[in-house]
């Protein structure tokens, strides 16, 4: 049986906005952050979405959850936190800009290569793996079901390395913006299959600005 997955990434923060290094550091939604998401549960609505959601999962950080809330209470399902789902450990250098951490004076880390291992955090490669298993285990206990998750950006970056058949050195052309929905699935043969990616269409509409 296959289970489909709509993968959609919080709505924006202030670290977002100031371009920090987040991680597990739990940084709630900004007012962009919160706007995105009432757009969003817009979004989720017929005619823009008129998908059956059976099951709804977000990462246990509060971010992702207050983003779940906003936008997928209409659908009257519960909402499973899952600290499986959560953004990369980046261990002692969330809370850093990303220009510094880029920068000459620096601390020299290379965060794209899968083995370098970070102080207190995760390697790349053990990030990937993370989240392979967590998707595989949702569609194992979620078989056939549609599944509306709620995480981060480096998450749908694995995910659309593992949906695409990429690796972790493989170049992404586009940005994962706030809220963008990304659709995939897992077959039951463990295949992982890419259907659509990048949705922000929720963002764009002039028509939803009447609405709120």
């Amino acid at each position: 049986m296959t289970t489909q997955f709509w993968l959609i990434r919080h709505g924006e923060t202030q670290w977002n906005a100031e371009r920090r290094l987040q991680g597990w550091k739990d940084v709630p939604l900004n007012d962009t952050g919160i706007r995105q998401a009432e757009r969003l549960a817009l979004g989720l609505r017929p005619p823009h979405f008129d998908t059956d959601v059976d099951v709804i999962v977000s990462s246990d950080l509060g971010r992702a959850h207050e983003t779940a809330r906003i936008a997928a209470s209409h659908l009257g399902r519960p909402i499973e936190t899952a600290a499986g789902l959560r953004e990369r450990n980046y261990g002692i250098y969330e809370g850093r800009d990303w220009a510094w951490l880029k920068g000459a004076h620096g601390p020299g880390i290379n965060f794209l290569d899968p083995g370098q291992l970070l102080e207190q955090g995760e390697s790349l490669a053990q990030f990937h793996d993370r989240i392979g298993q967590a998707f595989a285990e949702l569609a194992r206990r979620h078989a056939g079901k549609n599944v509306l998750v709620f995480s981060h950006g480096g998450v749908i970056d694995i995910c659309w390395r593992l949906a695409s058949g990429l690796g972790l050195d493989a170049p992404r052309r586009d940005p994962v913006l706030n809220t963008s929905i990304n659709y995939f699935c897992i077959h039951d043969d463990g295949r992982w299959q890419l259907l659509d990616w990048g949705c922000v269409s929720h963002l764009e509409d002039a028509a939803l600005d009447d609405v709120l």
